[in-house]
């Protein structure tokens, strides 16, 4: 082979070990990206909902009343802004008296309802979005909470209970893609453990300059 010809048969057998090493290399590993109407809307991992910083926050505190001889009462928050809808941050309650065992949590999710469980932990009922999962409110609509006591029903006893959230112009998108790992909306039941009356909202009076 001359030199003429040998200098332009070892660029095309370089060009054909390229060729087959780039078709016999494994596919590029890690997760797929999304698309960016979808990714904005994800919760950051990294920052827990709680500590999330809120421009329109939504906070209802008071008491409720569960009667003698009643094992389940509740209460009901305020109407969620007719042009907003409500993040579910946090739902705590408690009793002052023994007997807690268990809570029911309900929202009204685009028109439809359902009712969720809350988890026991140091004496209160408690929801939590970061813990239980993302759960939304319609706007006009309530949020609503059970109580349930498996002792202590011959008297009738009080209980304090908080809820937080977060307001918002629109819904964020739901993601049901499997492949995409992302907190899943819990879930819910038709109707609450027993059937229970709620009574009316009640505020901490406010005291004069304070």
């Amino acid at each position: 082979m001359t030199r003429s010809r040998l200098r332009h048969a070892v660029p095309a057998f370089a060009l054909g070990v390229l060729c087959l090493t780039a078709a016999a290399a494994p596919p590029p590993t890690g997760s797929r990206e999304l698309d960016p109407d979808i990714a904005d809307r994800l919760p950051r991992p990294e920052v827990p909902t709680l500590r999330r910083v809120c421009a329109q926050p939504f906070e209802n505190r008071g008491t409720f009343d569960m009667g003698a001889n009643v094992t389940g009462a509740g209460a009901s928050s305020d109407f969620v802004p007719e042009n907003r809808y409500l993040e579910i941050r946090q739902v705590r309650a408690t009793l002052r008296g023994p007997g807690l065992s268990a809570g029911d949590l309900s929202a009204s999710v685009s028109g439809e309802s359902g009712w969720y469980d809350m988890r026991l932990s140091n004496n209160a009922i408690i929801w939590t979005a970061t813990a239980d999962g993302p759960l939304y409110a319609d706007r006009g609509s309530r949020i609503k909470f059970v109580a349930y006591r498996n002792s202590g029903s011959d008297r009738a006893v009080t209980g304090d209970y908080v809820i937080r959230g977060c307001l918002l112009d629109r819904l964020p998108q739901r993601i049901t893609r499997p492949d995409i790992d992302v907190p899943r909306l819990p879930k819910k039941r038709l109707t609450p453990r027993e059937p229970v009356e709620m009574t009316p909202l009640r505020r901490p009076a406010v005291r004069p300059g304070g």
